[in-house]
């Protein structure tokens, strides 16, 4: 670990993603960290968290104000401030003299054009990777690392995102159900970023790939049955291709905000799941597990402990 990458701040230390980012900067006394937070969050943080309020209209010259002496600024935004304030952002942690920049990405797979295509929030991450690869070298010091995990499994067994729901005990199998996709839990998530951190040159100006395990729809269905007791299930099976289809034509053409948002994390799903669009990052030869010593987890003993089984 090089000193210079001690003091870390992280901009949005509550959300789905970033009280995970904070617990794992905090148990590794390697950093000291920093929550930025809005003036009007009510969010709560552990005892003795360093905490610095920054007004809702996130100004740039606050920004700047906090992130000088800091060695790193890990960005962790919620829809739509991502949209609103990354490139100021990033634009201030250049100009602070920050060392090392992790954006607010943790998406799936943005380097393959037909995903960006189908996929509406691939399309704006990607825009946003664009610009921070932009910085590169426009600051003596400054580097980024991108952190491309595929879909947060906590957050999909909460949410039925995989299109199994253990109280109906239904789900829904797309296409023959044995496409390979990765996954990452929040934990995991959040130790990669403490391993980043402990490894600079290894991880500078690039983006980085990490999963928790790969999987397919017919092993989280078996993990779901065992994880319920429950061993016959309803299932009806779906066209990959079809349901993209049908995904976006909701999102082109409902007024209704809740159905468009699930057409757009179904889009989520089956994305992973076609053919040819990379989502088994072992597969393609991507992951950098290794280089960043992530443990791997086992499908159904995460399921059990997700559902409090």
């Amino acid at each position: 670990m090089t000193a210079n990458l001690r003091k870390v701040a992280l901009v949005g230390g509550s959300g789905q993603l970033g009280p995970y980012l904070l617990k794992a900067l905090q148990a590794d006394p390697a950093f000291e960290v920093t929550v930025v937070s809005r003036q009007s969050s009510t969010a709560s943080f552990p005892p003795n968290t360093s905490i610095v309020r920054v007004s809702d209209s996130y100004q740039k010259n606050e920004f700047l104000d906090v992130f000088k002496g800091q060695d790193a600024v890990v960005l962790s935004l919620n829809f739509p401030a991502e949209q609103q304030h990354h490139n100021m952002l990033v634009d201030a942690s250049v100009e602070a003299g920050v060392k090392r920049l992790i954006p607010s990405i943790w998406s799936g797979r943005l380097d393959i054009p037909e995903v960006r295509q189908i996929f509406p929030l691939a399309a704006s991450k990607a825009g946003l990777l664009e610009y921070v690869k932009f910085k590169e070298g426009s600051a003596p010091g400054w580097s980024y690392t991108a952190v491309v995990c595929g879909p947060f499994h906590d957050l999909c067994v909460r949410t039925n995102f995989y299109d199994m729901d253990p109280r109906s005990h239904s789900a829904t199998i797309w296409d023959d159900g044995n496409a390979k996709f990765s996954v990452t839990t929040h934990d995991t998530i959040g130790l990669a970023v403490t391993k980043i951190l402990r490894k600079p040159s290894e991880t500078a100006n690039r983006t980085v790939y990490i999963s928790s395990f790969e999987t397919s729809m017919n092993e989280l269905l078996a993990a779901y049955k065992s994880a319920t007791g429950v061993p016959e299930w309803k299932v009806t099976h779906g066209d990959v291709e079809q349901g993209i289809k049908e995904a976006q034509e909701v999102i082109t053409s409902s007024e209704n905000f809740m159905d468009r948002m699930q057409a757009i994390g179904r889009l989520g799903l089956l994305v992973g799941l076609k053919e040819g669009l990379g989502g088994d990052f072992v597969a393609e030869g991507l992951s950098d597990n290794e280089l960043l010593e992530l443990p791997r987890n086992d499908v159904t003993e995460t399921v059990m402990k997700l559902l409090n089984v």
